[in-house]
């Protein structure tokens, strides 16, 4: 990855590859065959699988990541990033993007993660599309202090909580998701101006919401946030 020159495309063949991936520059790295058969997984395991930094123009297509505390797949502070037709399994966070614009997350499969499916922290102007989060331990997908992305036509099902929980965060369109079997199918704390249309939201568990429970929720958020500051800095 060092050697590679900025706008390179690096293919990555078959196989299991023991390694935390740092990506710093314009680049495309996809696999040969598929997430099924080209497997990231981190050697480093308080640290992302794959991580992109302070980067732009990016492109990760095809790999399977898993066996970080932090995230299969972290975006900090990069713009201009597509994520597709990757596997994140057995990681803290599926998806992490702090601090990310103007990218996309499409066909993604996220699952089976010890938080979130996908995590979205600062970000703004992102294209969330046709992804599917399930089966992670707390939350599909949780948008936090976010504005002005589109969350469209995902599936985000069988989550122990929220299937998509968003957060102080405005200006969002959140349309065409499937949300199925969560404990809650989508939720909406302290946010103005999102447009919420067309989701599939029946059956999830509770459809009805009491103020202690949304009072929980949001304490619950909060300590999952100083830990996951304490888990991992930049």
């Amino acid at each position: 990855m060092n050697a590679a020159m900025p706008y390179d495309t690096i293919i990555v063949n078959s196989g299991v590859f023991v390694e935390n991936v740092m990506i710093e520059k314009p680049l495309i790295l996809r696999s040969n065959m598929g997430p099924a058969s080209t497997q990231i997984q981190a050697a480093i395991q308080n640290k992302p699988a794959i991580k992109i930094s302070n980067a732009a123009d990016v492109s990760v297509t095809g790999l399977w990541a898993t066996g970080s505390t932090v995230a299969g797949v972290l975006v900090s502070n990069s713009t201009k990033v597509t994520l597709s037709n990757n596997q994140l399994t057995n990681n803290g966070n599926g998806i992490t993007l702090y601090g990310t614009s103007y990218s996309t997350v499409r066909g993604n499969i996220s699952s089976s993660n010890a938080q979130y499916g996908l995590y979205m922290e600062k970000s703004g102007h992102n294209r969330i599309e046709l992804n599917s989060a399930t089966l992670n331990k707390d939350k599909g997908f949780f948008i936090s202090y976010s504005d002005d992305n589109e969350i469209v036509n995902n599936s985000v099902n069988l989550n122990s909580w929220d299937g998509i929980m968003v957060f102080a965060s405005h200006g969002n369109k959140i349309t065409g998701n499937r949300t199925l079997r969560n404990t809650y199918g989508i939720v909406i704390s302290e946010s103005d101006g999102n447009e919420v249309a067309e989701n599939t939201t029946i059956p999830n568990i509770f459809l009805i919401m009491p103020i202690v429970l949304i009072y929980f929720g949001i304490v619950s958020y909060l300590v999952q946030k100083n830990i996951f500051k304490i888990v991992y800095r930049e």
